[in-house]
């Protein structure tokens, strides 16, 4: 396939902003996605940082990679008013707001597999648009919004969701000074929401730099003719892109490499899947349904998160085939697996329940708990359709399910 990019908001002609949005993913076997964010504030004149941001996107594409360029100055976010809602699990009410172009920005953040952030460094820091935009991040969805309280763990959920096990690269520019600091500023944050970032370079482009005091000095040369920056550029987005799949964040089994799960035949690893009846499960004896098996799978941490999606779907879809999996980890000698199966049970969930004993399902798929709940779309012959992350909402779930599902019958989704 070949290598696509695409800029996403008002270039620097002025033109009208395009309509290309993204409503769905298509099945894994795609090319990787990287998501060029620029924060610069200059609207109209040359930007150095945008300028190598696109540079790293073309040595993305030169490893195949699917890229888009967006601008923070281009999606206005409205101020954060400390109104709690974020820390109360509600839904942030200034998306109501019909100025406000958070949530248009956050489908982007979704989108990608990895992200490369350039910016300016204005004060000896970044500019306005990156603390305006991160103030207000968090998942532009309900039902990622549920927890006792807010805590350092909590973040990655809270503030991380469309982030967390992704890979990112950072580029920051300068006039002369103040390169080191503004580079450091957004570590805290990425790594509390478990965004590995696995290259970092600062740009003292002086002679380079497209600030007009600059520009208009007789050595002053602009950026486009800095061939060593270009070159750095382009290696940060050759780095990104072949890191993708290995976050330092993920916790027990495989990186979760792009494609390397779908497309396989699990049946075997779905056999040593258990009801509650401890009977193996066993996929040939419902071959006669042709629509596929979709699996929700989940520990105990994220298990109400998981309830809530399958109850979600089974409301908006009735007719899909689903199994919530409970992924249990190595129990301790004191409580046995009748005890664990009783608690289950007591749940009365709506749908059939499966039990992963010992992860062993979950492991030999390499799917981390810190990106669960994982939906798995299976088809009737055992072959794994399409894995889901919990970043993805119930909606884009459904979505992708029903593109699937060879029922021809198939409730319609409303439109979210």
């Amino acid at each position: 396939m070949e290598p696509v990019h695409v800029e996403i908001g008002r270039a620097r002609t002025g033109r009208e902003e395009s309509s290309y949005e993204e409503t769905e993913r298509p099945a894994n076997g795609r090319t990787r996605r990287v998501l060029g964010i620029c924060g610069s504030p200059k609207v109209g004149r040359e930007s150095a940082s945008e300028y190598l941001c696109g540079q790293a996107l073309k040595g993305a594409e030169e490893l195949g990679a699917e890229t888009r360029l967006v601008r923070l100055v281009d999606f206005p976010v409205v101020d954060c008013d400390g109104c709690g809602d974020c820390m109360n699990s509600k839904q942030c009410h200034l998306f109501k707001r019909p100025e406000d172009q958070y949530t248009r920005l956050f489908r982007h953040i979704r989108w990608a597999d990895a992200f490369i952030f350039a910016s300016p460094v204005y004060a000896l820091g970044l500019p306005f648009t990156w603390k305006q935009w991160l103030d207000r991040c968090e998942p532009a969805d309900e039902d990622d919004l549920d927890y006792q309280y807010y805590n350092y763990e909590v973040a990655a959920d809270v503030k991380g969701k469309a982030f967390q096990g992704k890979v990112a690269g950072q580029i920051v520019t300068s006039g002369g000074i103040g390169q080191e600091w503004a580079m450091a500023q957004l570590m805290p944050l990425w790594t509390n929401v478990k965004l590995s970032v696995v290259v970092s370079v600062g740009l003292s482009l002086i002679e380079f730099d497209e600030q007009p005091g600059i520009r208009e000095k007789p050595w002053g040369q602009g950026v486009r003719e800095a061939d060593f920056a270009v070159e750095i550029a382009r290696q940060v987005g050759r780095r990104v892109t072949s890191a993708i799949g290995f976050s330092t964040f993920n916790l027990p089994g495989a990186s979760p490499r792009v494609g390397s799960v779908t497309g396989r035949d699990v049946t075997e690893e779905l056999s040593g899947l258990q009801g509650l009846d401890d009977r193996p499960f066993d996929l040939a004896v419902e071959q006669d349904r042709a629509d596929p098996l979709v699996l929700v799978l989940a520990g105990q941490e994220k298990s109400e998160e998981a309830a809530r999606r399958l109850a979600t779907m089974a409301k908006l879809a009735p007719g899909l085939d689903l199994r919530l999996v409970a992924a249990v980890d190595r129990l301790p000698p004191f409580v046995s697996r009748d005890f664990v199966k009783g608690r289950i049970s007591d749940q009365n969930h709506p749908v059939p329940v499966l039990l992963d004993w010992e992860r062993a399902f979950a492991d030999s798929l390499g799917l981390p708990p810190n990106v669960e709940p994982h939906t798995l779309v299976v088809d009737r012959a055992g072959r794994l359709l399409r894995a889901m992350k919990g970043t993805y909402t119930t909606r884009e779930v459904l979505a992708e399910v029903q593109a699937l599902s060879r029922d021809a019958t198939a409730t319609p989704l409303p439109q979210p």
